[in-house]
């Protein structure tokens, strides 16, 4: 128990620490809410040309487009943050510290995933609550107060192929263009910002082999009543459970790998 207290200190404590550092930038919760903003308003404008075809309405194709806006800001603290985040400390030198720390590197990293995710989920919901104040979307609010554990379980479905980026971060160093890579190409097959049956035969498949797709028809449906597209809110959830369930051990064990790898060859706190 002691142990368990231990480590929930240390892990609290980076939380604490990655919270200190984003808020002194003063303007980087505005310059982040300017930039989602921004996004909701372009899309409200395209979505005036959306007429016919899988949505009946322009509104309808504007309240598809917002929450998968949402969710790909969570999948991109998962997917670019985490990485990004891990190799700026060994830039700073302050992941010497996370290693010899008796939290443990792959807690360490954990931990330092808590933030990045929370922040993610706040800014996505923020960006939900600006198109409905501003530009009328319609929300759900029967289900729309679920949208936040639901988040919180597509989180915990992305963080395997985080901690995947991240173990390659320790391996290679450099990671950027490979996890914007493959941000785009999943949030292609997910149909965040037009239906997936709009995808070529041969790879409509893909859609159902990564978590961004349950994710995105879970919060769609909670928030503003799009049917899931395949089978009904509970599948959907179970599915992002089971992502999470089945790729977490093989993510922790391909980062313990890297890491044992790193050391053994010396390049561990190299940049």
């Amino acid at each position: 128990m002691r142990r368990v207290r231990a480590t929930a200190a240390g892990a609290a404590a980076i939380v604490r620490r990655d919270a200190i550092i984003f808020s002194s930038y003063r303007l980087r919760f505005l310059s982040e809410f300017v930039s989602g903003a921004l996004g909701v308003t372009l899309f409200y404008y395209v979505s005036r040309l959306v007429t016919g075809g899988e949505f009946a309405a322009s509104d309808d194709y504007f309240a598809y487009a917002v929450v998968g806006i949402a969710v790909l800001q969570v999948l991109t603290a998962a997917l670019v943050v985490l990485p990004m985040a891990v190799r700026q400390e060994l830039l700073t030198g302050t992941f010497e510290r996370v290693l010899v720390s008796a939290l443990g590197p792959v807690v360490g990293i954990l931990a330092m995933a808590v933030f990045p995710f929370a922040s993610a989920v706040l800014s996505a919901l923020v960006t939900i609550g600006f198109a409905a104040l501003v530009f009328g979307m319609q929300v759900e609010w029967s289900t729309a107060s679920l949208a936040l554990p639901a988040a919180i379980l597509g989180s915990v479905a992305f963080l395997p192929i985080a901690l995947l980026m991240t173990a390659a971060v320790v391996v290679v160093k450099q990671v950027g263009a490979g996890s914007g890579f493959v941000v785009t190409c999943m949030s292609l097959v997910a149909g965040v910002l037009f239906p997936v049956v709009l995808l070529p035969d041969w790879i409509e498949w893909a859609s159902e082999a990564q978590p961004l797709t349950p994710a995105v028809d879970l919060l769609r449906n909670l928030v503003v009543g799009t049917p899931i597209s395949d089978g009904s809110v509970w599948e959907a959830a179970g599915r992002l459970a089971a992502f999470a369930l089945v790729l977490m051990p093989p993510a922790i064990l391909a980062l313990r790998a890297s890491l044992r790898g790193a050391r053994r060859r010396g390049t561990i706190l190299e940049y």
